[in-house]
């Protein structure tokens, strides 16, 4: 056994060893300041969601003739600001998150739900920077509650049992708003649509091209061969 070993350690596999280590080592250092340079440019872009979750609560809204909110050109553009940034830096639970609280007070499906309530609003946002936390680099060890996520601009949140009882209302509230679009969007039988624009009218549409080209067009110039004078006689016909 001991021959065996020994006759494994040699010059060329002590080097070989090396490059090996040493490669593993440059790899997942690469890896680390990719993800590193990943993370720092994320959060870049949520500082720009928290900077519009600021001034979407502390503005006082602006209404038209029938109730509607209505946001300013500022506004305006901070959304379409933030919202590009976090389609294409953020990650896709981030970004859903952003898509639901822009819609929440917009999107007459919502609006018309039973469970809806205008401040509920706030626990969308304390969801996302919970998320943020997350990704970020914070382990789920530190995770933190609704409430305590709110408790840094909001007075009287943490440790309220009162709260705690608004908190466990507006995450039912949110479930069930979920649930009712997942359902509309079922009833509107968006799911087949999707399966026959995606899989069935391409090929029905490849076949049909393919059958214009190959059958068709042919059979077309064959009867012209055929019968020259009938499409002679067409042509007059047209002109006449």
């Amino acid at each position: 056994m001991t021959n065996i070993v020994t006759g494994w350690i040699t010059a060329d596999n002590v080097a070989l060893l090396s490059v090996a280590i040493t490669f593993l080592i440059f790899v997942i250092t690469k890896y680390q300041e990719t993800r590193y340079k990943k993370l720092e440019d994320k959060k870049i872009q949520y500082l720009k969601l928290i900077e519009l979750m600021q001034k979407t609560f502390t503005t006082v809204p602006i209404k038209d003739k029938d109730g509607e909110v209505k946001l300013t050109d500022e506004m305006k553009k901070l959304f379409f600001d933030t919202g590009s940034s976090l389609l294409l830096y953020g990650s896709k639970r981030i970004y859903r998150r952003y898509i639901f609280f822009r819609e929440f007070t917009t999107n007459p499906l919502i609006k018309n739900c039973k469970y809806y309530k205008e401040d509920v609003a706030m626990y969308i946002m304390s969801d996302i920077l919970k998320t943020m936390r997350k990704e970020v680099g914070l382990s789920m060890f530190n995770n933190i509650d609704d409430n305590d996520a709110l408790a840094f601009f909001v007075n009287d949140i943490s440790s309220n049992p009162i709260a705690d009882e608004k908190r466990l209302d507006a995450s039912f509230r949110l479930k069930m708003i979920r649930f009712e679009l997942w359902v509309i969007e079922r009833c509107h039988f968006i799911w087949l649509r999707t399966i026959l624009t995606v899989v069935f009218r391409p090929i029905v549409s490849v076949v049909l091209i393919v059958l214009k080209y190959i059958v068709v067009i042919p059979f077309g110039r064959f009867m012209n061969w055929l019968f020259p004078a009938l499409t002679t006689k067409k042509t007059d016909c047209r002109e006449f």
